[in-house]
């Protein structure tokens, strides 16, 4: 198998470093740019040039750095397992090991290209539902917020309004405090003189029973003043019954 079937020298995924960028001189794999860049420039002083074009693209290649993200390593690696392949496939029995190994890193790859959808849809998934949840978190806030200003709104009114009832009584309590300045003061109570009351003889005595009913003290009864045994007949302790 002549170097000719092989891709041209660059970065590309290696299947024994799982997929990661090596560097490809067109017949071996390098490990780092200090040895592919060695290997470089041994080819591009003591390799034959076929028209002169393999080996000026050799000598000009630089390794990207965006060759080393695995999604442009997939890519790459690709195109550089169909041309291996094909190349693998005209040469002879000796090119079977390395057609074994090509067809083990297409496997890796197509590995790696599920994973990475998968995981792409699995972002995707989760971005939707990080959105939702944002969603639902600024309709929360937005009807938190509208709830806020209506108490807000209605606080203010309750203030305003207690403003007002205050004035109010202020300027009732005003006139009332007014009003009693004008009530005349009542006039004071006139203090009548004792009534003496008439007062009984207490030395009154009674003939006989006709002479207490004329002074109209009849019935006598006993400490009634003009009470007497002799007005008291039956002695009961009342006299001229």
């Amino acid at each position: 198998m002549g170097n000719s079937e092989l891709p041209a020298a660059g970065w590309y995924p290696a299947a024994h470093a799982n997929g990661e960028a090596r560097w490809w001189d067109g017949t071996r794999w390098f490990d780092d740019e200090k040895a592919a860049t060695e290997a470089l420039d041994t080819a591009t002083t003591t390799a034959p040039r076929r028209g002169g074009k393999a080996q000026d693209d050799a000598a000009q290649a630089e390794p990207p750095a965006s060759m080393r993200r695995r999604t442009g390593a997939i890519v790459a690696g690709s195109a550089l397992v169909v041309g291996l392949l094909v190349g693998a496939g005209s040469g002879g029995a000796g090119s079977v090991g390395e057609r074994d190994a090509l067809k083990a890193q297409v496997s890796a790859l197509e590995v790696a290209v599920s994973e990475a959808e998968t995981a792409s849809e699995s972002a995707e998934d989760a971005a939707d539902t990080a959105r939702e949840d944002l969603e639902g978190a600024q309709a929360r806030a937005t009807a938190a917020e509208q709830k806020l200003a209506t108490a807000t709104a209605q606080v203010t009114a309750l203030e305003a309004a207690a403003v007002t009832a205050k004035a109010d009584l202020d300027a009732r309590a005003a006139e009332i405090a007014d009003l009693k300045t004008k009530v005349p003061a009542p006039p004071e109570p006139v203090q009548s003189a004792p009534v003496q009351e008439a007062s009984t003889p207490q030395n009154v005595s009674y003939a006989n029973c006709t002479e207490a009913r004329n002074a109209g003290a009849a019935p006598v009864r006993r400490g009634d003043p003009g009470y007497s045994s002799r007005l008291d007949r039956d002695g009961d302790g009342v006299g001229c019954e």
